[in-house]
């Protein structure tokens, strides 16, 4: 009985190990499902910053491109305003003074006809004086809002290449998270692989020893017969020790009882 009682004992340490090692892997397979799930956010997550990054870039290459357009026009529109800068006499405001006198002379005064003449003459070239002054006006005026457009603009590319960095920022974070995800994955998947072999062996231990058990436990003689045996093998056992020779299969009963 003894021998029957340490098949038992074997078999069930090898069941709880081999429950033991599920529950491990149970954990493992439960771990990598949790940082799978990491994977799958952190991995949304870095391409949603790259979109932004790559809308981001568009729209600052975008900004750099008007600021080109931009400063292109101001260097012309420079050159316009040299040029009149160059051809002008005087003033709008003072140039108007004028011509508004010398219309009020031509007009309240008597004079030559040759005189006459040459205030016509006067008034036209002051005339064109002033058309080109307002032109001039006109361009300077073109001039700031080009120049304050341009101001807006270097601010727009700076705010975009400055969200542009964070967001890149956010990209290689959100990657990182991830990778370092998969590597522990890695690992763990590593580990259960090692362990799917391991609960094998000892399965199949445990298995070997219940079969011999439920064998064993199968040629036991009926319970009524068992005290009676028990008594035999004890005989059996006195006789061996008395130096008597004893048959295989008396040997083997004093071992079912764990006699010896």
């Amino acid at each position: 009985m003894r021998h029957l009682e340490e098949l038992k004992e074997k078999r069930d340490e090898l069941n709880s190990k081999v429950k033991e090692l599920n529950d491990e892997k149970r954990r493992l397979i439960e771990e990598i499902k949790r940082l799978n799930s990491i994977v799958k956010e952190e991995r949304q997550q870095r391409d949603k910053a790259n979109d932004e990054v790559k809308g981001l870039k568009e729209k600052r290459i975008a900004s750099f491109e008007e600021i080109g357009k931009i400063k292109k026009e101001l260097d012309e529109l420079m050159k316009v305003l040299e040029k009149f800068r160059d051809s002008m006499g005087g003033s709008y405001r003072r140039l108007k003074e004028e011509l508004k006198e010398m219309e009020w002379e031509y007009q309240t005064e008597v004079h030559s006809i040759k005189k006459e003449k040459e205030l016509v003459k006067e008034m036209d070239a002051i005339e064109k004086e002033i058309a080109k002054s307002e032109l001039l006006y006109d361009k300077k005026r073109k001039l700031t809002s080009l120049q304050r457009q341009l101001r807006d603009l270097y601010t727009e590319a700076n705010v975009y290449h400055g969200l542009l960095i964070n967001r890149a920022k956010d990209s290689e974070k959100h990657h990182d998270t991830m990778m370092k995800s998969l590597r522990e994955i890695e690992t763990l998947e590593g580990s259960l692989d090692k362990l799917n072999p391991e609960i094998k062996k000892f399965r199949d231990e445990a298995d070997h020893y219940h079969k011999e058990y439920t064998k064993e436990v199968a040629e036991l003689p009926k319970e009524e017969n068992l005290e009676a045996l028990r008594i035999k093998a004890e005989e059996i056992l006195a006789n061996f020790k008395s130096g008597k020779k004893v048959t295989m299969e008396e040997l083997a009963l004093l071992h079912k009882f764990g006699l010896y």
